[in-house]
């Protein structure tokens, strides 16, 4: 698989489910204009579609086009594809794809969907992924690092944000990686510089006693969120230096 980022949407395979996807759909649901835009989406909506590919997917009798897919995977781009047009995904597949962001590949995956996940308006407004194509990748390597870019030549700034909002800055999670509040002040993280928690009793999270504590890929609101959360996300957290992000363009205002 080749791939030109550490993103959602920034490899070959992903552009080879994307391209399945489309197939169920009848249409190429990852490159489209703004008036194929609005057609995808009434056909996604209609009969509730999208809903029914997103259960024949997730369902175990599933198999795949093509043997190395992962159903998961497959769901989980649906959803950011469905996303990145402004279609309406119920809210029954919103909450399952919670439990599918920490077994993604890497920390910058995981970031970015559940960023999705959280800000995702879903009432018709696109999701702008932070993610830049290949062709964008390879300028950016030329041009080299500048202030519209997330640290690196991979992304545009931030993980994400709703066509009717400005990008924000922020690579990490906003809310607690484990129960997902927003509440208290989170900080980050020395190692992975995208974990952020504070010391703070947390009455679910309390019960938990037993994982070790250690720098994770999210943001926790608490000690024990962060115990609770470590023992997936170990493998994920890695040292990163601080990334400073100053842009509030728009991927669209980088091309």
């Amino acid at each position: 698989m080749s791939s030109w980022g550490r993103g959602l949407l920034q490899s070959d395979d992903d552009y080879k489910i994307a391209e399945e996807l489309g197939a169920m759909f009848g249409c190429d649901i990852l490159t489209f204009s703004e008036s194929q835009r609005a057609v995808i989406v009434n056909k996604m909506e209609t009969d509730g579609l999208l809903s029914r590919k997103l259960e024949k997917i997730l369902s175990p009798q599933y198999v795949p086009p093509l043997s190395y897919l992962s159903r998961s995977r497959m769901a989980v781009l649906l959803v950011i594809l469905a996303m990145r047009l402004g279609a309406r995904v119920d809210a029954e597949y919103m909450n399952l794809m919670h439990t599918r962001a920490p077994r993604l590949r890497n920390m910058f995956e995981q970031l970015q969907f559940m960023t999705a996940l959280d800000e995702y308006k879903n009432n018709g407004t696109p999701w702008i992924m932070g993610s830049k194509n290949r062709k964008e990748t390879e300028k950016a390597k030329k041009v080299g690092r500048t202030a519209y870019d997330a640290g690196d030549e991979f992304f545009y700034s931030g993980l994400g944000h709703s066509a009717d909002e400005k990008p924000s800055s922020h690579t990490y999670s906003k809310n607690c990686w484990s129960c997902r509040t927003d509440e208290g002040e989170l900080q980050r993280c020395a190692r992975c510089n995208m974990a952020r928690y504070v010391f703070r009793k947390h009455p679910q999270a309390m019960q938990v006693k037993f994982f070790a504590v250690s720098n994770t890929t999210g943001s926790y609101c608490s000690k024990a969120c962060q115990k609770y959360d470590w023992h997936t996300h170990r493998t994920f957290c890695e040292p990163l230096e601080p990334r400073s992000v100053v842009s509030s363009r728009s991927p669209d205002q980088h091309r």
